[in-house]
């Protein structure tokens, strides 16, 4: 008997890994042809296609973290093996709800775009800042200043 339930809890176990791998792995069919013409369009794949966005990721990734007044900042590295999925869809109820509320900002200027992550009386400020390089919209850092 106990066999057979530690087996059901195996198998339930690796149902869940392999549901939330393929959640990280999603790709959309085609990419759109001015995706790097229109930040928006470009932001939309990047948050719904996990393949596309380790693409357009500059690697090593510079991360700026907040340490504490006395360290300030420190520079962290993070390579493509290390590298987490980003979404930066904005929820309708980010400013409502009643945990976590935060606004998005979008801020384009000519080839360099950052994304201004704020909380709402909790602490969030991060920052994420994109660059044109060779033609193509790419991650290139992000500030975690968050307390």
């Amino acid at each position: 008997m106990l066999v057979i339930i530690s087996c059901k809890k195996n198998a339930e176990l690796i149902e869940k890994t392999n549901t939330s791998k393929a959640k990280k792995e999603i790709s959309i069919k085609e990419t759109p042809k001015d995706i790097d013409e229109n930040f928006n369009i470009f932001l939309e794949v990047f948050s719904k296609d996990s393949l596309f966005q380790i693409s357009r990721v500059k690697y090593p990734l510079i991360q700026e973290e907040w340490i504490d007044p006395e360290k300030g900042t420190v520079e962290k590295l993070i390579t493509k093996n290390t590298y987490e999925i980003l979404d930066f869809t904005y929820p309708k109820d980010a400013l409502t709800r009643e945990f976590d509320r935060y606004t998005q900002k979008v801020k384009t200027n000519k080839n360099k775009t950052v994304i201004e992550i704020r909380g709402v009386d909790n602490g969030i400020y991060a920052d994420y800042f994109f660059e044109k390089l060779d033609g193509k919209w790419m991650l290139i850092s992000c500030s975690e200043q968050s307390t």
